[in-house]
């Protein structure tokens, strides 16, 4: 049975139940499976924005570096599950996972939904890792600005007291105006803070997230520990878009590249890992956290694993696609050896 099930047939007795595993897993996130080792988040806690970097509870630049899973069936929802998130954490060393989540899934069936994020998110606690929840949608999201409202104000609800949630309202506004934008993003944003007050917020802009700039001329300041999105996909973005970013971070904004690919910006296309390298850098040296796209099994240049792959993991090379070891290499080697207790 779902937990709202629960909570729906037992009423506060589940509310408890529900409550002390939440509290269960905050406390398993601090210490890993291996004796005597602090996890990431348990040496990071609470992520916030300060200027124009995000810092962990002692105020230090903080980077993270994971993947975003892919929010269509058949072809990446078979990874939203505990065992796919446990090699996602312990094998590729990811910090963190965005959990993509289509707007019209959700209102088919707002139940399923809820739960398939929810397992992935507890499977993030548990390991002690950072949860992305993004609301996947492109243009108009501002028309049906209510359920977006419900999905947060849920989720916000369920989490906002642990430090491993964050959420992005909008994955990628196209041509709305930032005006447009920034009002939408105002009304999700007082729902989910009426239950959490300060996980950060990562805020989408015009143009596929490529106008960060234009977004921090005009920023949010009606919630702290506001971010912006910056997505590229290699093959297609270049130094413009890193000089986009690069005024935004001028003008104080905090980013993070919650979707990019070593593709083009079809997710098809050319494979360009030296440009991606060129990206990588980039985001290192302003300490800006990324998400690739993504946990999928299909022929896309941008899909990690061939089709076929195991849904739950552990994968071999031979189930990778060459951005899936690309990618895998590139977290590895950027994770911090666990601090001893």
């Amino acid at each position: 049975m779902s937990r709202i099930g629960l909570i729906n047939s037992h009423g506060c007795k589940a509310r408890r139940v529900s409550g002390i595993v939440l509290i269960a897993l905050a406390c398993l996130a601090l210490v890993s499976p291996s004796f005597g080792q602090q996890t990431f988040a348990g040496v990071h806690g609470k992520l916030s924005v300060k200027g124009n970097q995000i810092v962990d509870q002692n105020g230090n630049p903080t980077t993270l570096h994971g993947m975003s899973l892919y929010c269509w069936s058949g072809q990446g929802k078979q990874f939203f599950n505990t065992s796919a998130i446990n090699h996602l954490a312990q094998d590729w060393k990811c910090t963190v996972i965005r959990i993509a989540v289509l707007p019209r899934d959700y209102k088919n069936n707002p139940t399923d939904e809820i739960d398939r994020v929810k397992t992935v998110i507890d499977a993030c606690i548990a390991n002690g890792i950072y949860a992305i929840v993004d609301w996947h949608s492109m243009q108009g999201a501002q028309n049906d600005l209510a359920t977006a409202q419900a999905f947060f104000s849920t989720l916000a609800a369920a989490y906002g007291k642990t430090p491993n949630i964050m959420y992005e309202p909008w994955n990628e506004p196209v041509q709305e105006s930032w005006e447009v934008i920034k009002a939408y993003h105002e009304a999700v944003i007082a729902k989910i803070r009426a239950y959490d007050p300060a996980n950060i917020i990562i805020c989408g802009n015009r143009h596929w997230d490529q106008e960060c700039d234009e977004a921090s001329q005009n920023p949010i300041t009606s919630s702290p520990n506001i971010a912006y999105s910056i997505h590229f996909y290699a093959a297609t973005h270049r130094q413009s878009l890193r000089d986009n970013g690069a005024r935004a971070l001028k003008n104080g904004a905090a980013l993070f590249a919650t979707e990019y690919g070593a593709s083009s910006a079809s997710g098809g296309g050319a494979y360009d890992p030296a440009e991606t390298q060129l990206w990588w850098n980039w985001l290192d040296e302003n300490h800006i956290g990324s998400a690739n796209w993504s946990v999928a099994a299909l022929d896309e240049t941008s899909a990690a694993f061939q089709p076929g792959a195991s849904a739950t993991g552990p994968w071999t090379d031979d189930m990778l696609k060459p951005s899936g070891i690309l990618v895998r290499n590139y977290i590895i080697g950027k994770y911090p050896a666990p601090q001893a207790r």
